[in-house]
């Protein structure tokens, strides 16, 4: 099977590490050009850009990527799907969520907090699903924990939700996973972040109680405590983070579905004038 990888952050990492020496692996970020034409396009195609990155990735998979390959998302936030669809077909596309606490060391090494839990949904395509099921074979045999499902929305708006949480209150205020759960002013707030965002999923179609989703937050921060959430490391680095695809995403689909999501569009004003300060 040959595989790429596109965006080689610290999750690009986590899955080059599972795959190596399994498959035909080929790394793809915007310092390395896709295949040339004389190269045999990939089979699979794992989406691990930033989400303002979505559109690259989806250029850079229709060019490497076979007729009958499929592409996966593992990405944070919501609209990675929307626009992977529009450039490369629905029916190829695997929607999925990626549960590892990871990022890249100054001298170029990965700290990550273990192999990695994804959960990737199905898709239409009889073909594009059987690569699908090749490629999560592939990754459980590197160490993974893998689980293949025909619904993945439960899964997205899951994670959506702990990084709704997560996210941005550790930015705010600077803290590990670990120290938001015991931190006095940020942990309601990430409470609260969590409710709002089951909210807007259930009016969205995808029931998700609000003690589940504060119980996931929670869960993710004990199990990850140590590490450093992906926001609040781009805002140490100066770089963009993914505040908008994420709580700026749920007050946005709040508005559609008609829930309000105060909190959650408030936290994605101040982390956006926070990063350009």
């Amino acid at each position: 099977m040959r595989v790429a990888i596109l965006g080689m952050g610290a999750i690009g990492h986590v899955v080059a590490r599972a795959l190596e020496g399994r498959v035909d692996l080929v790394r793809v970020d915007r310092t390395r050009s896709p295949l040339s034409a004389s190269e045999r396009p990939v089979d699979a195609a794992v989406v691990c850009v930033k989400t303002y990155g979505t559109g690259w990735a989806a250029e850079t998979a229709a060019r490497v990527l076979a007729p009958d390959g499929v592409v996966v998302t593992i990405q944070n936030g919501l609209g990675n799907y929307e626009v992977l669809s529009a450039r490369l077909g629905a029916d190829r596309i695997s929607v999925g969520a990626i549960y590892v606490g990871a990022r890249l060391l100054p001298d170029g090494s990965l700290f990550a907090t273990g192999a990695g839990r994804v959960e990737l949904g199905r898709p239409r395509s009889g073909a594009a699903a059987a690569r699908l099921e090749e490629l999560a074979s592939t990754l459980a045999e590197g160490g993974m924990s893998v689980s293949v499902v025909d619904d993945p929305w439960p899964s997205v708006w899951r994670k959506l939700s702990v990084n709704a949480a997560m996210n941005p209150t550790t930015a705010i205020f600077r803290l590990t996973n670990g120290e938001l759960l015991d931190h006095p002013a940020a942990r309601p707030i990430s409470d609260e972040l969590a409710r709002e965002t089951a909210r807007v999923a259930t009016a969205a179609g995808v029931p998700f109680p609000e003690d589940e989703a504060i119980a996931a937050w929670r869960d993710v921060a004990a199990k990850l405590g140590a590490n450093r959430s992906s926001m609040l490391q781009d805002l140490e680095a100066g770089k963009r983070t993914e505040i908008d695809a994420i709580n700026g995403a749920v007050a946005r689909e709040g508005r559609r579905v008609g829930v309000a999501a105060p909190l959650n569009e408030a936290v994605s004003i101040l982390v956006e004038a926070v990063s350009k300060a």
